[in-house]
């Protein structure tokens, strides 16, 4: 995964994409602070999950630049966000999602004071598969009987 970024970091230097090259250049120096403070090399799920938090931060910022009605900075931080996402595995449907959930709340009745139980069990299985705020709204959905469920 990190040769691919190096790769991809290299023939965007050469092409003079610089969102790309800019974007790639801040997420090996991510990639590197999180193999300093860990001591060893990341391993492919560690390195997606610095791409998942840095694909996060460019989101919730996205989000503030749209509300202090700066939508330049806001378009610079989704394209950020999209190139970023490419590494990424691909994500469930929220569709797959909701069934997956609802199959594993069937075989496993949850309160909704032991919803933390269930998304434990849940990430455990879908971390780098999903996005963990969606799953979360789906089980508190399908466990309280709110919203669309």
């Amino acid at each position: 995964m990190i040769e691919r970024i190096e790769a991809e970091l290299l023939e965007a230097m050469k092409s003079g994409d610089t969102s790309k090259r800019e974007t790639l250049r801040m997420l090996k120096s991510s990639l590197k602070n999180a193999e300093i403070e860990k001591g060893t090399e990341l391993g492919d799920e560690e390195v997606i999950s610095v791409i998942q938090k840095e694909v996060k931060r460019r989101k919730e910022a996205f989000q503030s630049y749209q509300d202090a009605g700066r939508p330049e900075q806001a378009k610079l931080e989704e394209e950020e966000a999209t190139i970023l996402g490419a590494y990424l595995p691909e994500q469930m449907s929220e569709s797959d999602l909701r069934a997956l959930i609802s199959e594993y709340l069937a075989k496993n009745p949850v309160a909704p004071n032991e919803i933390g139980k269930a998304m434990g069990a849940l990430s455990a299985e879908l971390k780098g598969k999903a996005d963990m705020g969606l799953v979360s709204r789906l089980v508190r959905e399908l466990v309280t009987g709110t919203g669309t469920a």
